[in-house]
């Protein structure tokens, strides 16, 4: 049985998702869990899970991409009759071990060249992470890649190291002759020069003098650039409702903070990230960044981990994690335990506490105070209402007895008005009897005067009649005379007109329009 070319092709697989997340590669998976899988050859979730090093967690990040390699091999392992291991099934998967890989017989007969050789040796290498400590004998910094090399004090052992330049920038140390460090990382063969140099992924100081050193100098430039003025620091939401959460999904910190955080119906979006040590930085900035790329959907940026030494804080004290919160689009509340120093991370954020149960509090401050607001309102509420229902009640009682008092006075007034007008229509009635006899007394008298009267008008009106029948101009046209206009103007002489105007001639019966054609003037 051959399973150099599957192991070949996880251990490719490996390597690039672990250029691809910027961590080491027995970081996503050991060199030990490769070799179980080639050997096991899983062909579904319970196949793959059962595997040390394979837990749920793994397989929902990398299951669908390792059964899609293995799939392809599986044919091949059950057309085989014979081989050194005939049924996996009774071997408990999850105790294979290196005796059982290594007794799989690989082919040799090959002839490899140098480079092919060399392939090969820095594959098995990669799997080889460390995490190394010692003292910097050398430094060279360079454009892209950083060279130096550690010493081990008790024998004085050398070991070459490099480190590409943006891991170093993040990891916000500059590396001098002398200091003690601890680095991360896994051994590679440079192919031109055959040299075995340590890839470094991280790198952190080592002992807290050196680190303690390294804080005091940090704060003091970034405090220098103005980065903890309180001046630049935000205001965060009062009432904030979406959370970016960037902790470890794992450990105490992100318990402490759900079980203090208000139930007002937060929506908690967690970027599950590492917060222990050095290499917590990478993981961090991205997370930073990740929220970020979409702030308008983020009220607050919390960023959380329990308390620890400084050497255990040394992600939250790297310059480029700083400026990353600092430059944060979305305001960032910190919530970072601490012994003795309050982390940079802490100082550069708009605002910080110092516990996760404290963040969760803190959260909460402006939910609780509404909340207890709006119950001293509904009480005042209820109290004052309770009053002005008896204050009106009291009004109601009081304006109901003055009711009753103007309305017995209204009715003895209108009573007395009843009577008055009683007596005065009794009076009424004497005065219309005396003023009927006296009409009666005098009627005949005043007929006669007015028969007299009016006959004297009547020949009054009669000689009048006469009069105006007889200077009426209609009797005179009548008679054969007629009236001449000129304009609307009565002709008296012909010199009034002239040729040409129009003259109009009222006749005792009709009219006649004509053109003057002559004036003839006596």
């Amino acid at each position: 049985m051959n399973d150099l070319p599957l192991l070949t092709a996880l251990r490719s697989w490996r390597d690039e998702q672990a250029r691809t997340e910027g961590l080491p590669g027995y970081r996503i998976l050991p060199n030990a869990t490769l070799e179980a899988i080639a050997l096991a050859l899983p062909k579904n979730r319970d196949d793959l899970c059962v595997l040390k090093g394979i837990k749920e967690a793994k397989f929902r990040r990398y299951g669908k991409q390792i059964l899609n390699l293995v799939a392809p091999y599986l044919s091949d392992r059950e057309q085989e009759t014979s081989g050194k291991i005939q049924d996996t099934k009774n071997i408990p998967l999850q105790e294979v071990s290196h005796s059982q890989v290594a007794s799989i017989e690989y082919p040799i007969s090959d002839t490899l060249t140098v480079s092919q050789f060399l392939d090969g040796l820095n594959l098995e290498l990669s799997g080889m992470a460390a995490r190394i400590k010692g003292e910097v004998t050398s430094v060279d910094i360079r454009e892209r890649v950083i060279y130096f090399s550690l010493k081990d004090s008790g024998d004085d052992s050398v070991l070459n190291c490099l480190m590409f330049r943006y891991q170093y920038d993040v990891a916000g140390i500059k590396l001098t002759v002398g200091d003690e460090i601890i680095v991360e990382g896994s051994p590679d063969i440079y192919k031109p020069s055959g040299r075995l140099s340590l890839r470094v992924g991280s790198l952190e100081y080592a002992g807290e003098g050196a680190l303690k050193k390294a804080y005091d100098a940090l704060f003091r430039k970034l405090e220098g650039a103005g980065i903890f003025a309180p001046e630049n620091k935000r205001s965060l939401p009062r009432l904030p409702e979406r959370i970016a959460l960037i902790t470890s999904q794992e450990g105490a910190a992100i318990g402490d903070f759900t079980m203090n955080l208000s139930r007002v119906g937060f929506q908690v979006h967690l970027y599950p990230t590492l917060v222990e040590g050095k290499r917590a930085v990478f993981d961090i900035i991205k997370a930073v960044e990740f929220f970020n790329r979409k702030p308008e959907c983020y009220d607050v940026l919390v960023i959380i981990r329990g308390g620890g030494s400084l050497e255990s804080l040394q992600a939250f004290n790297t310059e480029s994690l700083v400026m990353a919160v600092r430059n944060s689009t979305i305001p960032v509340l910190a919530g970072i335990g601490h012994e003795r120093d309050v982390s940079l991370v802490a100082l550069a954020a708009d605002k910080m506490v110092s516990t996760p149960t404290a963040t969760a509090k803190e959260l909460s401050l402006g939910w609780d105070e509404a909340r207890e607001r709006i119950d001293r309102e509904e009480l005042f509420l209820k109290t004052t209402m309770e009053k002005l229902a008896r204050d009106l009640e009291y009004r109601i009682e009081d304006q109901e007895q003055l009711l009753r008092e103007g309305l017995v006075t209204i009715l003895e007034r209108v009573e007395n008005i009843r009577r008055r007008f009683q007596e005065k229509l009794l009076l009424f009635s004497g005065s219309f009897r005396s003023l009927q006899e006296k009409l009666e007394q005098y009627f005949p008298a005043w007929k006669l005067q007015f028969e007299g009267a009016l006959g004297r008008t009547h020949q009054i009106l009669d000689t009048t009649t006469e009069k105006v029948e007889q200077y009426n101009p209609v009797r005179v046209l009548r008679l054969g005379y007629s009236l001449v206009r000129s304009g609307g103007k009565l002709l008296h002489e012909a010199r009034e007109v002239e040729v040409g105007e129009y003259i109009n001639i009222e006749l005792g019966s009709g009219r006649i329009e004509g053109e003057v054609k002559k004036v003839i003037d006596k």
